[in-house]
C-alpha cells in the first residue's frame, strides 16, 4: 500500500482556478478578495460570501484507490454562514491512480422558510476496489460499474433541533472481478461466493431519516451535536433485485472548554441484513484504516480529537479510534476486533468570517499509515 503525495497548499488552489473561471480577465482581477482586512492573512471569505462558481480542487488519499485528484464546482446561491443552510450545486469529477474514475452532481437547498431542507444527487463510477475476505490480509480487486442517485428531504419538528422526512436511492450496478485476480484460487472462492452479482443489477430503497442538530458550524464544529439515524429498507416490491435492510446511526458530540480546547467525540454504526449485497458491507470508517479493509453484516466506528486552538488562525489536534465489525449471515467476512488507530494534524482558519478551517491529517492504523488533506472536519462525510 503505498503512501501518497500531497500537500497543504494544493488547498490554496482554489485561488488560482477561482481566478481563472469567475469570468473577466485576470488583469482586472481584485487579488485583495484573498486577504481578510482584520489580519492581512490568506482567507477564502470573501470569495465564498459572493456566491457564483467556486472550483475546488480535491486530492484523494484513500489508499484503496491509490490517491487522485479531482474537481468540485459548486455553484453557490447564498453565503454558507455559521449554522446556515446556504443553497448550493456541486459538480465533480475524480480520476484515480488505479484507473477508476467518477462523476456526479448534487444540489442542497431549503424551502417552506428554511423549515425543510432538500438533497438531490446523481452520479456514476467506474470504480476499482480490494475486498479483504475471510479475515485474510490479502486482498482480491473488483471492479463496480455503478450508477444511481438519492433524493431526500427533512422537516423541522416544530421549533426543536429535530429533523426528519424521508428517502429514496437508486443504484444499478454490474460486478466483476480484477482479471489477475479471477485466476487465482481466492480469486475462484469470493466469485463463488458473489456469482450473484456479475451481471447487471439494480437496488432500490424506501426509507427516512431523523437529524439532531446544535452544532456552532456545519463545517468545521467546536460544539455541539450532531446525531443521524438513518433507515432504507430494499425490496422487490419497488424494483429492486434484492431484499435487505440497511441502518446506520452517528452521533457527534463537540463541547469547548477553557478559551482554546475542544473535545471531538464520535460513534457511528452500520448494520445490513437480509440479502445485501457484499458492496453494501458496512466497514470501519477510521482515519489510518484503508477504505473497506475491515467490513461485514455490522461495524462500529469510535473515534475520539483533542483540538488546541494556538492562534486565531492555526490549530493542532490529536486523535485516536477504535473499530470492531460483526458477522452473522456472512460467508465472505471474518469479525474483526481491536483495530485501533491514532494519529495528529494541524488546521488553518481558511475561511476566518464562516469558520471553515482546511489542513492535514497524519494517521496510523493497524497496517499503515495514512495522510489525509481535510477541508472541513474529518468527520463530514459521516455527519448530515
Amino acid at each position: 500500500m503505498s503512501t501518497l503525495r500531497k500537500s497543504f497548499l494544493s488547498i490554496a488552489c482554489v485561488t488560482a482556478l477561482a481566478v481563472v473561471c469567475s469570468g473577466g480577465e485576470a488583469s482586472a482581477f481584485d487579488w485583495s478578495i484573498f486577504i481578510d482586512p482584520d489580519d492581512h492573512q490568506f482567507d477564502t471569505s470573501a470569495l465564498l460570501a459572493r456566491g457564483g462558481f467556486v472550483p475546488i480542487p480535491v486530492i484523494i488519499t484513500e489508499p484503496a484507490v491509490e490517491g487522485g485528484f479531482g474537481i468540485v464546482g459548486q455553484f453557490i446561491n447564498s453565503a454558507l454562514g455559521p449554522g446556515g443552510q446556504g443553497a448550493r450545486t456541486m459538480v465533480g469529477l475524480a480520476a484515480t491512480g488505479n484507473d477508476s474514475k467518477a462523476g456526479g452532481v448534487m444540489r442542497t437547498g431549503q424551502f417552506l422558510e428554511g423549515s425543510a431542507r432538500y438533497q438531490l444527487a446523481f452520479g456514476g463510477a467506474d470504480i476499482t476496489l480490494p475486498i479483504f475476505p475471510f479475515g485474510l490480509s490479502r486482498s482480491v480487486d473488483y471492479n463496480n460499474t455503478v450508477y444511481g442517485g438519492i433524493a431526500a428531504a427533512r422537516f423541522q419538528l416544530g421549533e426543536s433541533k429535530f429533523w426528519a422526512g424521508p428517502r429514496l436511492t437508486y443504484r444499478h450496478s454490474k460486478i466483476s472481478l480484477g482479471g489477475s485476480d479471477e485466476q487465482t484460487d481466492l480469486g475462484v472462492q469470493v466469485r463463488g461466493l458473489i456469482n450473484d452479482l456479475v451481471d447487471a443489477s439494480q437496488y432500490i430503497s424506501l426509507g427516512a431519516s431523523l437529524h439532531y442538530d446544535t452544532r456552532n458550524n456545519p463545517v468545521s464544529p467546536t460544539d455541539g451535536v450532531n446525531a443521524v439515524l438513518k433507515f432504507d429498507r430494499y425490496d422487490d416490491a419497488w424494483g429492486s433485485d434484492a431484499d435487505f435492510n440497511n441502518i446506520s446511526a452517528t452521533v457527534a458530540s463537540f463541547t469547548e472548554f477553557g478559551d482554546a480546547w475542544s473535545l471531538g467525540i464520535l460513534t457511528e454504526y452500520d448494520a445490513t441484513d437480509g440479502d445485501a449485497p457484499f458492496t453494501f458491507a458496512p466497514s470501519v470508517g477510521l482515519r489510518g484504516v484503508q477504505y473497506g479493509r475491515y467490513s461485514g453484516d455490522a461495524a462500529l466506528t469510535a473515534e475520539i480529537e483533542l483540538r488546541r486552538q494556538i492562534t486565531p488562525r492555526w490549530a493542532g489536534l490529536i486523535f485516536g479510534g477504535y473499530g470492531e465489525t460483526y458477522v452473522d449471515d456472512s460467508r465472505l467476512y471474518d469479525a474483526e476486533q481491536g483495530i485501533w488507530t491514532w494519529g495528529a494534524g494541524f488546521r488553518y482558519r481558511i475561511a476566518r468570517k464562516m469558520g471553515i478551517d482546511a489542513g492535514l491529517d497524519v494517521a496510523k492504523g493497524p497496517e499503515d499509515t495514512i495522510f489525509y488533506i481535510q477541508f472541513g472536519h474529518a468527520w463530514m462525510r459521516q455527519m448530515d
